[in-house]
């Protein structure tokens, strides 16, 4: 197999700009030098030199937003809900579902943005765009159709796959750094079990310390591993794939609390 130069471009992992390696370290291939980015698409994720994520966010942002008006100009014939829910989720959603345990927002801005998004298109979806939602009206609104908030759809991908590499469905190993809890603990009193992951490296912490300078602890196996062993054992005990999917999910809706104290409503 043969690569075009053209479209073969280096991008080193480091705090620093990929530019600035540039005058040291050249590359080649074949007779070709390779350019150096600062940022490069890798399976429809843009990979940047600090593994910051807030360029990718914003440019699937901006094509979800242009899905929704889309949705809106050649669906606003359609009045029924259930129709606008599967419009939404088939080509809106869609665009927060690709590789999202890579990519998932790790600022609050950036979660808040995405998610005023899905509310603008839940709003659409009751034909109520006229109106302002509180929290509470949104997350109600939500689970009356059976949409996850998005914060909260990042972490059922999460969960789901981390399930997948503990169960040996996901063709993927845990890190060195991460181990099951083996009963010994410096603390007098802990809360973990058999089935809790422990992580043997902390994330940096300290002044001028900050989610670009210290990707770590937004990693996916390290902020999971932190979800895991948030959930109860009857849950982590499950074996299924199926079964595990939809007991979070039930999980995830009853972690919401709303002020209506609606406690009827089944997501399945």
């Amino acid at each position: 197999m043969k690569f075009h130069p053209s479209k073969c471009k280096i991008l080193a992992v480091s705090p620093r700009s990929s530019l600035t390696y540039s005058s040291s370290y050249q590359y080649y291939l074949g007779n070709s030098p390779l350019d150096y980015v600062d940022c490069e698409k890798d399976l429809g994720v843009d990979v940047t030199p600090k593994l910051c994520w807030n360029e990718h966010c914003e440019r699937i942002y901006s094509k979800a937003c242009q899905q929704l008006g889309i949705v809106k100009r050649n669906g606003h014939i359609i009045t029924d809900s259930r129709r606008r829910r599967a419009l939404y989720l088939s080509l809106v959603r869609s665009q927060f579902e690709n590789c999202s345990i890579v990519w998932r927002p790790s600022t609050l801005t950036m979660q808040n943005k995405l998610e005023s998004l899905q509310k603008r298109a839940i709003k659409w979806i009751f034909c109520e765009e006229n109106q302002s939602y509180s929290t509470e009206e949104y997350l109600s609104k939500c689970r009356s159709i059976n949409i996850l908030p998005l914060a909260l759809k990042f972490d059922l991908n999460d969960l789901i796959f981390l399930h997948k590499v503990l169960t040996g469905c996901a063709p993927i190993t845990l890190p060195h750094y991460l181990s099951y809890y083996d009963g010994n603990s410096r603390l007098r009193s802990t809360h973990l079990d058999s089935l809790s992951l422990v992580s043997s490296i902390t994330p940096r912490s300290g002044l001028g310390t900050t989610r670009t300078t210290n990707p770590f602890s937004k990693s996916f196996f390290y902020r999971s591993h932190l979800l895991w062993n948030s959930l109860p054992l009857e849950l982590r005990e499950i074996q299924s794939a199926v079964t595990f999917k939809s007991k979070i999910s039930k999980h995830l809706w009853k972690s919401t609390i709303l002020e209506d104290g609606d406690e009827s409503f089944d997501p399945t």
